[in-house]
Order: structure tokens, then C-alpha cells, then sequence
């Protein structure tokens, strides 16, 4: 190729890569572009939509501004749709509104009174009444809040911490009278006198208790003077027999008695707690455990627990599963707290860590706790503020659900700055009349329903009560009347029937 001949043009060339778009900054408005609302509607909604508006022109702008809170009339609303419009005239709700300050207007049309009463059978699924089994309290005593049995009991303490009554598991009730005894057998109705407490410096009879299961005959006595005997009951024939005696050096009185097997707890005065075996004469241990005088003791339903309660409002409770012996150093538990003096105490059969704990003025409170709580202070699961005394509690073994017996009803006094537990009030207290005055009541577990009110189940305070044998009846106890009544407040639950099987027919002998 010469140098005067012109270059060939080449057939090919390398594409240049595309220009990148830059915003020009003589318009601000090419930075961001509108996006318009999407409507998707059928040709003939769209005539509907606007004569549901009005007969102006649809007018829509392709700009909306943000922040104009208010539309024109002649607009379609952004939250909604003709979808939404004709889904809500199917269904007969065009006319509701979420924020409605006026009472509904009756409507007219077949859809609206159908989907009304779609409504109301819709909301009666959800307020559907509580069903109770037959075994619960609202089906036995409610149904008959009348006492099945009245016994006099003259000469009966009037000691509102005392326990002057017990039933035992061969369905024979014991209560003191003055310084007697008596028993009587529920099955033959005879009454006997068991014994006479007297002598010098004897006290008062204040605490009776029989023996648990296979000691049925087995009846404990305490005294206000520190004095305690274990007696045989024998066959039911008349005077038992004494299998032990022991007394307080220092006449100290008697505030609590529980059996577990052949050991007794005995708690006294002093806050002391003592353990007897009725197979020997003399007493097995002793511990300081209260600051207070106790008021209760209560063997869990396995025997391995023992609660206590005092005057002060302090609840203990002594394990022996950690394999020491009761009531030895490093058993004491956790500390439970009330701002008033505890009497009750029970054990749930049914759920053996479970403590229910009842107070006595200034509180009036029924506190539920779980022995498994590894607190040194532990909360309660449930508390049932009550503003009444709560004198005895139980828990039923058939049902979820628990009695408790009252007191005087008095003012709610809130609790002083500084104080965890008073056994006295900070100032004098107001007693009122109220429908748990002197009353029997029965809550629901875990809820803390009231069940059942049982108003003025005696003239004065339940001051104690006992659990039948069967789990289905109380016997309460009124020193101010000097009776005793039985109530059936539960019922044992059927045994399930089993179903026949079509391989019990084939089965190998």
C-alpha cells in the first residue's frame, strides 16, 4: 500500500459503553418521579362509584401532596376501593364506621338482619357460662345451702385460735367441752366421753387431734397450760385409754397439733417446736423456730414437710427430703410473710408443694405458695385479698378449689412504711358488716373466683373447721353459739367406666 492511497475505513468498531443519565440540576423535579395509586376496577363500578359520590365529574390529579390531611368530595378515598365497596354492600356493612359515638340504627333489608343475628351467635361462642363437674362446690352447696347436721357443744372454748374438734378417718368426730371429751361415731350416731382432763395447774382444753391414716383411733389433747396426752379410743365402746403424757416445764401452752404416722408436732408458746413419738415416753427434738407464738402446724400429704405459722405472721416451712432428720439445722425453708397473725394453713392433695395460708386482722388475706421456690423469700402464686378473718382453710381432693371460714369483717388498713408483719394494727380498726362476715366460703385454683358466699353460716365466727374423711363434708364450729354443723360442700367423682374392648373377647387364657 502506498503512502498516497487513503486509509481504508475499518467495516467494525467497538460499541462505546452506554452514557450514564445525569440529573440536571436545572429542573428539581426530574430527581424523583410520581408513582400513581393503581386502580383496578370493572367498567360499570366505575359509574356506581360515582353516583355513590355525586353526580359532579371524577376529577383525579396526578400530584398528591402529603401533607393535606383533607381530600375533595369529588375524589376517590385512598383507603378505598370498589373491591372493598362491594364486598361491604354484599355483607351489609357499607354504613359501619370503626369509631362510632352514636348507638346503631335499626337497618332495613333482609342481609342486614341476617347478618345480624350471624353477629350475636357469633359473640355467644365467646360468653359461653362456665361449666361446672358435679363434684364442684356449685353443685352441691350451692344448689342447698342448708347444713345437714346441728350438734350442741356447752362449755366450748372460746379461744378463737383454738382446734376443739377433729374428724378421723374411721368417721368418728371428737370435741372438748369445757375439761370432757366426747366422741361420737357419724355411721351409729352414739355419743361417748372419752375422757376427763383435771388436776392442779391443767388448763384449758384447747386442741384436739386424731391420728392419720391406720391410727384412726389415736386422739391427741393439748392444754392451754402446756399439758399433752395421746389416748386410745379403743372399739368406740366409751372411755379410751392413756398411752402417753407429757408436760411443759415451763406450763407453756399448747398452739398446734399434727400427726404424721406416730409422730406428733406439738407447737407452743414460745415459738418453740417439739416432736413425740407416741412409741416412746420421752420427746424426740426440740427447736426454737418462731420469734412468735404458733398458731398452726401441718403435715404435707407425703409427711415430709411440716408448715408452721405464728402470731407475728411468719410461716415456715421444715424439709426432711434433703435426708437429715426434721427439724434438724439447715431443714428450716423459705420464710412466707403476712402483716397479721396466721391460723390457717393447708396442703393441696392434689399438687403436693402447693401451701395455702390464711391471716387474721389487720390483713384478712388467703395466700397460695409453692414449696419448690428455692427464694429465701418467696411471692406467693395467688393472693386473695380478703379484709375479713380467715379462720381455717381446706383444699377439696376432688376439685380444684378451695373453702375457707370467717370472722369479723373490718377496714383496710394499708400497709406502714418500714413494717413487713404486725401482729397489732397501727391504729384501731373499723369493723364492718359485710357478705363474708361470719361466713363459709369457697374460691376456685388457679383464678381465685369466688364460687360460693355462704352468708352468716353461723351467729358468730367460724372460728374452726375439719374435712370428712371422703373429701365431701365439713363440720364447722362456733364457740359463740356452741354448735357444731355439717355441710355437704363436695362430691366424690364417679369412677370411669371402662370401655369394652373388642380384643377383651379374644384374649389368651
Amino acid at each position: 500500500m502506498s503512502a498516497d492511497t487513503p486509509a481504508e475505513t475499518c467495516s467494525t468498531e467497538t460499541p462505546l459503553p452506554p452514557r450514564k443519565r445525569v440529573a440536571s440540576y436545572a429542573s428539581v423535579s426530574k430527581l424523583s418521579s410520581l408513582k400513581r395509586r393503581r386502580i383496578s376496577m370493572i367498567g360499570g363500578e366505575l359509574d356506581m362509584q360515582q353516583n355513590c359520590i355525586g353526580e359532579s365529574t371524577l376529577r383525579l390529579s396526578n400530584s398528591v401532596d402529603r401533607f393535606v390531611p383533607s381530600r375533595p368530595k369529588t375524589s376517590i378515598p385512598l383507603t378505598a376501593t370498589p373491591r372493598t365497596n362491594r364486598i361491604s354492600r354484599l355483607f351489609g356493612l357499607s354504613d359501619d364506621r370503626i369509631l362510632n359515638y352514636k348507638e346503631n340504627e335499626p337497618r332495613n333489608g333482609d342481609h342486614s338482619k341476617m347478618f345480624n343475628m350471624l353477629r350475636r351467635s357469633a359473640s355467644s361462642l365467646f360468653n359461653m357460662p362456665p361449666v361446672f363437674h358435679a363434684s364442684s362446690v356449685v353443685t352441691n352447696l350451692t344448689s342447698r345451702q342448708q347444713c345437714l347436721l346441728v350438734l350442741d357443744a356447752p362449755g366450748m372454748t372460746r379461744d378463737p385460735h383454738a382446734t376443739p374438734i377433729t374428724w378421723s378417718q374411721d368417721n368418728h368426730i371428737a370435741v372438748a367441752c369445757g375439761i370432757n371429751v366426747y366422741y361420737q361415731n357419724l355411721d351409729t350416731r352414739a355419743v361417748f366421753r372419752l375422757c376427763k382432763v383435771d388436776g392442779p395447774d391443767t388448763g384449758e382444753l384447747c386442741h384436739l387431734e386424731w391420728g392419720g391414716h391406720g391410727d384412726g383411733r389415736k386422739l391427741a389433747l393439748g392444754t392451754s397450760r402446756g399439758v399433752m396426752q395421746v389416748r386410745d379410743a379403743g372399739e368406740g365402746q366409751g372411755k379410751g385409754r392413756l398411752i402417753r403424757m407429757w408436760r411443759d416445764t415451763n406450763f407453756l401452752g399448747v398452739g398446734g397439733l399434727d400427726w404424721n404416722q406416730d409422730l406428733l408436732a406439738v407447737g407452743l408458746e414460745d415459738g418453740s417446736i417439739s416432736l413425740f413419738d407416741a412409741r416412746c415416753p420421752d420427746k424426740t427434738r426440740r427447736v426454737p423456730g418462731h420469734k412468735g407464738k404458733i398458731l398452726g402446724l401441718k403435715w404435707n400429704t407425703e409427711g415430709s414437710m411440716l408448715a408452721s405459722s405464728d402470731d407475728l405472721g411468719m410461716v415456715y416451712i421444715w424439709d426432711k427430703r434433703a435426708g437429715k432428720e426434721l427439724l434438724e439445722e439447715g431443714t428450716q425453708g423459705p420464710k412466707m410473710r403476712h402483716r397479721a397473725p396466721v391460723k390457717a394453713l393447708a396442703w393441696c392433695p392434689w399438687k403436693p408443694d402447693l401451701l395455702a395460708t390464711g391471716s387474721i386482722y389487720p390483713e384478712g388475706t388467703i395466700r397460695v405458695w409453692s414449696s419448690s421456690s428455692s427464694s429465701a423469700l418467696p411471692t406467693p402464686t395467688l393472693t386473695i385479698p380478703l379484709n375479713t378473718a380467715v379462720l381455717s382453710l381446706h383444699w377439696s381432693p376432688h376439685c380444684k378449689e378451695l373453702l375457707s371460714t370467717h370472722g369479723s369483717s373490718f377496714e383496710h388498713l394499708p400497709p406502714t412504711r418500714g413494717s413487713v408483719s404486725a401482729a397489732t394494727p397501727s391504729r384501731p380498726l373499723k369493723v364492718l358488716s359485710t357478705p363474708l362476715t361470719n361466713s363459709i366460703t369457697v374460691h376456685g385454683y388457679p383464678s381465685g373466683r369466688r364460687l360460693l358466699n355462704l352468708t352468716a353460716a353461723h351467729m358468730g365466727p367460724v372460728t374452726h373447721s375439719c374435712l370428712s374423711p371422703n373429701g365431701e363434708d365439713i363440720f364447722t364450729v362456733c364457740s359463740r353459739d356452741e354448735t357444731l354443723r355439717k355441710w355437704h360442700v363436695w362430691k366424690k367423682r364417679p369412677d370411669p367406666v371402662k370401655k369394652e374392648s373388642a380384643f377383651d373377647k379374644w384374649s389368651i387364657r
